[in-house]
């Protein structure tokens, strides 16, 4: 956390980055078995999309059983603003990274930027044209992730907990590292990846986490990561305590796989990325909140009180200036800024056992699957 604090005041102004000609933008839609609303109105919002080029749109129906294909088979029935082409890949194989792989082995991608998005995540209107600016912005970015909340934060405690966990945390921390242009785990929902670097590099299939290994294995590459904050996605997160522990769980596996990636690329990228992830595992598998529960029994009630006052006050810290650097991401006030802080800290107490399990089934080699699946 110190770190990310040190970061964090070593902002600098943004720049204005504008261009008058960007490139053809070729977006990935993959979908199996989504629930129709959630998928149409992921469309709606990307024909919606302004943007100075006509979006080329594959939806990949990822061997879906219901009828949610024929669904978007209707809706593309009307003149649309943007390209939209409908693939059907007819086995399912569990990984999210299969589906991408297999549209870019049709090869009629025609975009020089290529964006993905998940089926269940709206595209505010000016989405896809903020990540390509600031894609645009230097030619050694690789990849680059909006900003993503959920739309779903009413349901219940835990999804509420979840959407300040993304407005405050998630953007305070990819706000930091995008300064260093090394954002290593972006937003998978709502992502920018350059077609070219994708040639080079390949696909996404390898992984169970296709969207944290691959850009581990970009910037092992050479290349940068970024983050767009002003690039905004809507998006559901789990709304139980299983589907919560599933996703964890996922997400923790995929940081291995991120650091076996980076090995895989040279062992000098291998060494370079070891104290990042070191750094990660440890916030991760020995987070405050779970360090003061032997605290608490050895010594009495104050000393962890103490420690979880001072965690909550950094917690407030980098959120503040988050919020002052992009006022518009609804932390709003005082009170949404220390509700970020206390979710945060409640949440590293909930997702730490997903996190031990994700990092074992990686370490013993256990089968991907979604989980969720």
């Amino acid at each position: 956390m110190a770190v990310f604090l040190l970061l964090i005041f070593s902002y600098k102004r943004e720049l204005n980055f504008e261009q008058t000609e960007l490139p053809n933008v070729t977006v990935f839609v993959p979908f199996f078995n989504e629930e129709k609303s959630a998928l149409i109105n992921t469309l709606n919002s990307l024909d919606q999309q302004i943007f100075p080029n006509k979006l080329q749109i594959l939806l990949i129906n990822d061997g879906s059983t219901n009828e949610t294909p024929n669904d978007v088979l209707n809706w593309l029935k009307l003149k649309r603003n943007h390209d939209f082409i409908m693939l059907n890949k007819e086995i399912n194989d569990g990984r999210k990274g299969f589906a991408l792989d297999y549209a870019l082995d049709l090869q009629i991608a025609s975009g020089e930027i290529y964006v993905v998005v998940d089926s269940d995540t709206s595209v505010n209107i000016n989405g896809i044209h903020e990540l390509v600016l600031k894609m645009e912005s230097d030619e050694r970015y690789a990849a680059v992730c909006g900003f993503i909340a959920p739309d779903n934060h009413q349901d219940n405690y835990l999804a509420k907990m979840q959407h300040y966990e993304h407005i405050g945390y998630y953007g305070a921390i990819r706000s930091a590292q995008d300064k260093l242009g090394l954002v290593p785990v972006l937003a998978g929902a709502f992502v920018a990846h350059r077609a070219s670097v994708v040639n080079e590099i390949g696909g996404w299939s390898e992984w169970l986490v296709e969207d944290i290994a691959w850009c581990w294995k970009a910037i092992a590459s050479n290349y940068r990561t970024g983050y767009a904050p002003k690039a905004i996605a809507k998006t559901k997160c789990p709304t139980t305590h299983v589907s919560l522990f599933n996703q964890r769980r996922r997400w923790a596996r995929g940081r291995v796989e991120a650091y076996l990636a980076a090995w895989k690329v040279s062992n000098s990228s291998g060494l370079i990325s070891t104290p990042w992830f070191l750094i990660t595992t440890l916030q991760y598998l020995f987070p405050p909140s779970i360090l003061m529960l032997p605290i608490l029994l050895y010594f009495n009630l104050y000393v962890p009180i103490y420690l979880g006052i001072l965690s909550s006050i950094i917690y407030y810290i980098l959120f503040s200036k988050f919020q002052k650097t992009y006022p518009s991401h609804n932390c709003k006030n005082s009170v949404n800024i220390i509700s970020i802080s206390v979710s945060t800290f409640i949440l590293e107490l909930i997702v730490w056992g997903p996190n031990i399990l994700g990092y074992l089934d990686e370490v013993l080699r256990k089968k991907k699957h979604w989980l969720t699946r």
